[in-house]
C-alpha cells in the first residue's frame, strides 16, 4: 500500500515537473529576444556607422578596426565582431523554442551549451501551469513515461519474487 501511494506522489512530482517545461520554454524564448533585439539594435548603429565612415559593412569596419595600434580599440572589435556572430546563433534557438516541439525546446535549454542562459532565466523562474492543451498532453505523456522507467525495477523485482516464492506443484506418475 505504501509503495502505491507513493507512486502516486512520485508521478504527480514529476507531472508538476514536467508541466514546467513550456512555460520555462517560454520565459527562456523571451530572455532570448530581448537579447536579440539588443544585439540586433548594436548592429544596425554600427552599420550606420560603417556607412557614414565609408566602408562596405560592419564587417569591413571591424576588419579595419582590428588592425589598429591601440590595443583597447582592437579587443573592442573583436567583442563586437563576437556578438555579432551570436545573432544566427540566437535566432536558430529562438525558432526552435518558437516552433519546436516539446521535447526540442527541453534539449536545446538543457543543452550543455546554454547553461549560462538557463541559470539567468531560472533566477527570475515562478512555476505556473501551462495554458495549451499540447504542452499539458506532452508533459502527462512525459510524466507517465518517467514515473514507469523509475518504478519499472522495483515491480519487476517484486514479481520475481513472487514466482519464487510460489508454492512449487509436484505432479505424480
Amino acid at each position: 500500500m505504501v509503495v502505491r501511494v507513493l507512486d502516486k506522489v512520485v508521478f504527480a512530482v514529476l507531472f508538476i515537473i514536467t508541466l514546467q517545461v513550456p512555460i520555462l520554454a517560454d520565459h527562456y524564448r523571451q530572455y532570448l529576444n530581448g537579447y536579440y533585439d539588443a544585439l540586433r539594435d548594436e548592429v544596425a548603429s554600427s552599420s550606420e556607422l560603417a556607412k557614414q565612415h565609408g566602408f562596405s559593412s560592419v564587417e569591413a569596419m571591424l576588419d579595419s578596426l582590428q588592425k589598429n595600434s591601440e590595443p583597447v580599440v582592437r579587443e573592442n572589435a573583436s567583442m563586437k565582431a563576437s556578438r555579432f556572430a551570436q545573432i544566427t546563433t540566437l535566432e536558430q534557438g529562438m525558432r526552435k523554442l518558437e516552433h519546436g516541439h516539446y521535447f526540442e525546446q527541453l534539449v536545446f535549454m538543457a543543452s550543455p551549451s546554454q547553461y549560462g542562459t538557463l541559470n539567468r532565466v531560472l533566477d527570475n523562474f515562478r512555476p505556473s501551469v501551462p495554458l495549451t492543451p499540447s504542452s499539458i498532453v506532452f508533459s502527462l505523456v512525459t510524466a507517465i513515461f518517467l514515473n514507469l522507467l523509475i518504478w519499472t525495477p522495483h515491480f519487476c523485482y517484486c514479481q520475481v519474487k513472487k514466482v519464487k516464492n510460489k508454492p512449487k506443484r509436484y505432479a505424480y506418475k
